[in-house]
Order: C-alpha cells, then structure tokens, then sequence
C-alpha cells in the first residue's frame, strides 16, 4: 500500500517541477543557468592553472565571457518574474541570499584581482555589443620574447644539460635582467603568470640543472662577503682595545688608591683624649 501511495505522489512532484507555474521566478531561470555555465567554466579554468599560477594568461576568454554573462544580468529589465520583479532584482535583491553574486564576487576579487591581471593584459570592454578587445601589455610581450629565446636555446642544447649552463647563459642573464629590472621599480607589478614562470625557470636553472650564477655576480658577492668581513674584524678589535683600556686604566687607579695609609694621627689623638677623659671621670667620683 505504501509503495502505491508513493507512485501515485511521483507524477506529482514530476508535475511541480516541469510546470512553470508553480515556480515563481521561472522566467529567470534560463539566464541564471547560462551565468552559472560561464561561473563553472570560468572555475574550471583557475583550477587547471592555479600550480603554478597562471590565470591572466590561460583563463582570459572564460573570464571575459563569465563577465559578459554576470552584465546581462544586472541588465535584465525587459524579463519579469510571476509577481512582475525584473531578473535583475530576483538575482541581486529580492532574496537574503544570491550565491550567483557570491561566486562571482570570488572569481574577480579572489582569483582575478588578486593574481594582478590588470599588470599583464588590458580589456576594453564592451558589454553593450558584446564586443570586448584584449591587449596585452608592452612588458609582458618583451617578457615573453626574451623567455622564448632562452627557451628555444635550451631546446637546441637539450639533449646534453651539461652544456646549457654555458651555451644559454647569455639567454638566461638576458631574461632575468630585463625581469628584474621591472620587479624593482615602484609602482610597477608583473601578474602572478609572470612571475610565477620566472620562478620556476630560475628553480630550473639553478636546481634541476646546477647552473651557477654569473661570474661577475660571484664576483660582487665575494666582495661584499669581504667587506662584511673586515668591519666585522675593525668591530671586534676596537672592542677588544676598548677593554683592554679601562682595564689597564682601572688597575692603575687601584694602585694608586691602595699606596694611600690610613690616616691615624688626629684619630689618635681623639681616642687618647677621649680614653683620658674616661679614665679621669670614674677615679674622681669614686674619691668624692
């Protein structure tokens, strides 16, 4: 009886689903599904490049396209609800809670501003026409050009490491150069892509392939060991004759302190009155 009363209750549920009626924000729904497919993609995407980092440059048409979708919404006037609400106040306003705007308040802030894109690439965008353009920016195209010369160095001496270090160091010096020549000037920021890429390429160099540093940069590195050295040696002696000195001038004061005698006379000569008086006091009472 129970198995027939829940088969006669399935059509039910089938029918509460598939019928728009029943489903007061019905209308919306096919546009929150197309913004949730581009959310998804767009995740997808950042969870393939994110090890190492490197979402500005692999996810830029998702993130384009997840944006475009995440414009149709805010702009969905001419759709209404069954209590006549535009989409865009059902998805943004009308519940305590819109997890389409939370995931992508998260794919921008947390994933796209946070890797610095905008330090890589520049979008114009055109939402109205569904037409936004992509640039690059100048750094990161020289950046890239000097990454592949060392790269098509190394694939030309691939088959031995043990001659990469001397016939790409050229390549290599290059390529780190011009990188930290950008890294350290203010104001100015690779996207995590960038810098990533040269992380790992320096971990190649030095680590995987034992590449040493330039010799010039040896060079300066033993200089500075050097110098450190002798202040280090100028520190510790001028400490150590500091000591040297109030000890020896701490002596001589001690000396000098301890040839000096006790002066007894007028200590004497107050104890003998003294003495006198006391001895003189006793015998007169007595006679008396």
């Amino acid at each position: 009886m129970l198995l027939t009363f829940l088969l006669t209750l399935f059509p039910v549920f089938e029918a509460d689903h598939v019928r728009s009626e029943w489903d007061l924000d019905g209308p919306c729904q096919i546009h929150v599904q197309n913004l949730a497919r581009a959310q998804a993609r767009m995740v997808e995407c950042s969870t393939n490049f994110s090890s190492p980092p490197k979402v500005c440059t692999n996810c830029i048409d998702e993130y384009v396209r997840f944006k475009q979708m995440e414009y149709d919404t805010h702009h969905l006037i001419n759709v209404t609800s069954l209590d006549n609400k535009t989409c865009s106040e059902i998805f943004y306003g009308n519940y305590l809670l819109s997890y389409s705007n939370e995931i992508s308040n998260a794919l921008t802030g947390r994933i796209w501003d946070a890797s610095r894109c905008e330090s890589c690439l520049n979008i114009e965008w055109d939402f109205a026409h569904k037409n936004s353009s992509i640039t690059y920016d100048s750094k990161t195209i020289l950046f890239e050009k000097v990454l592949v010369a060392w790269r098509r160095c190394v694939e030309n001496f691939a088959s031995d490491n043990s001659t990469i270090c001397a016939e790409c160091e050229k390549e290599f010096t290059e390529l780190f150069s011009y990188y930290w020549k950008i890294y350290k000037e203010p104001g100015i920021d690779f996207c995590a892509d960038v810098e990533s890429t040269m992380n790992d390429t320096m971990n190649i160099w030095h680590t995987v392939w034992q590449c040493p540093d330039e010799k010039k940069d040896i060079k300066h590195d033993m200089t500075i060991v050097a110098i450190s050295a002798a202040v280090l040696f100028v520190i510790i002696s001028l400490f150590y004759v500091g000591s040297y000195v109030q000890i020896e001038r701490a002596e001589r004061n001690y000396i000098r302190y301890s040839r000096i005698q006790t002066p007894r006379g007028q200590r004497s000569r107050l104890l003998s009155s003294s003495t006198a008086e006391g001895s003189h006091t006793p015998s007169s009472s007595l006679h008396g």
